[in-house]
């Protein structure tokens, strides 16, 4: 895949300030202020985003050639079945699989990206910008699972959601959920090995397949 140079310095400073702001507070980052520290070290990186045009307009210009959806496609009947199919695509090598069951463009600019934080203030992250970001740390991430687990015999267990599901419009997000993935003869590995869940009338599908790995 082609590396990200996405960037806009009017939302790099917003971006920014409300990351400094939401670390001066004694509390927890909220999943939507850590988003927004991935969105913007992505931003430093380099490159052009037309940030003059305000979010509906951009929104309406990203979902150019994406028919409306008011479903998730491909998606599991619950968090679990997805975890478990998650696990035997990696065993398989099973890259088509892999891609179903993440969020695509067309979900993400009807079903996610109208309802996140991410697309109002203070953030007001382009959804061009915000799509780049999480489909470059999900492919690193399935990338890394693959070639370390692929072709073996995979189990997966010990997962928990440590924190309650966060409410977004119609959507349930389950950020930070913790696993353990092992196969013969490989290092059990244990923690965050994929991106957020998002479950949306009784169907789950990952947001991306990011890891803490």
């Amino acid at each position: 895949m082609m590396p990200l140079h996405l960037t806009s310095r009017w939302h790099l400073g917003a971006l920014l300030l409300a990351v400094t702001t939401a670390c001066a507070d004694k509390s927890a980052p909220s999943p939507a202020d850590e988003q927004a520290k991935h969105v913007a070290e992505v931003v430093a990186a380099g490159g052009v985003v037309d940030s003059i045009l305000p979010i509906p307009e951009q929104l309406r210009r990203f979902r150019e050639a994406l028919p409306p959806t008011d479903t998730l496609l491909h998606a599991s009947q619950s968090r679990d079945a997805l975890v478990a199919r998650w696990a035997a695509a990696i065993a398989k090598n099973d890259t088509t699989d892999l891609n179903a069951m993440v969020m695509n463009r067309r979900e993400f600019a009807w079903l996610f990206y109208p309802d996140s934080p991410m697309s109002k203030a203070p953030y007001e992250a382009p959804p061009q910008l915000l799509w780049g970001q999480l489909l470059a740390s999900s492919n690193k991430g399935a990338t890394q699972l693959v070639s370390r687990f692929g072709g073996s015999r995979v189990t997966v267990s010990r997962l928990r959601c440590p924190t309650p599901p966060d409410t977004q419009g119609a959507n349930l997000l389950h950020s930070k959920c913790e696993a353990r993935l092992a196969a013969p003869g490989k290092q059990t590995v244990d923690g965050i090995l994929f991106g957020t869940i998002i479950e949306r009338d009784g169907r789950f599908k990952f947001v991306g397949l990011s890891t803490d790995l």
